[in-house]
């Protein structure tokens, strides 16, 4: 992409925030959703985790590959799942998009819930172009300045040129109206992955 798109010195004076929950779920995307890295980041934390837990991840990650409807899934989402099984339900939603992205982008533009954002974030991110484009259009309805944010994520990961004059304009909005949070980071980090400088 062309600099002069961006204002002069754009990030040297707009630093990333290393620990932000943008910099985590980008993390997460991309490295993260490796079976490989994810399997030995659980067996390193198994030792620690009660036995309670343990069941009740069992139990989901049994239950998972039996979600066939996209209200199914999107339930499962909206539900208090063990975080640890999120890699494993969003990639059997990736084998059903057309079945499961309609219904759970309906629900993103009102949820104000985190786990749900993140797991349709996760989606989104690995999902075809039909459900970007989607999600563009469907963006100026988004109520939850945390769920822009992670769509914000979603155009950089997906190297979504056009959208970057949305995302200027988001990280300046974010930045002023939740100072006190790190909002603006999502739009930021996707100007970053889209310069290659991520």
């Amino acid at each position: 992409m062309e600099y002069n798109q961006l204002p002069k010195g754009f990030f040297k004076k707009n630093p990333l925030n290393q620990l932000s929950s943008a910099n985590i779920a980008y993390f997460s995307i991309t490295a993260g959703f490796s079976g490989r890295l994810e399997k030995e980041m659980f067996d390193l934390v198994k030792k620690e985790v009660d036995t309670r837990r343990l069941d009740k991840i069992k139990l989901e990650r049994e239950e998972i590959p039996h979600l066939e409807s996209g209200e199914d899934f999107v339930r499962f989402m909206r539900g208090n799942y063990d975080i640890s099984n999120r890699s494993l339900l969003c990639k059997r939603a990736l084998t059903m998009q057309q079945t499961v992205i309609p219904p759970m982008l309906r629900r993103f533009r009102t949820s104000m819930q985190d786990m749900f954002i993140e797991a349709a974030v996760y989606i989104l991110a690995h999902a075809e172009q039909v459900y970007v484009d989607q999600l563009k259009t469907l963006y100026p309805e988004i109520r939850n300045p945390y769920a822009q944010s992670m769509a914000c994520l979603v155009f950089g990961i997906q190297k979504q040129e056009d959208t970057l004059p949305l995302l200027l304009t988001e990280y300046q909005r974010l930045q002023k109206e939740f100072p006190e949070e790190s909002l603006c980071q999502g739009p930021l980090l996707a100007i970053y992955i889209l310069y290659n400088k991520a």
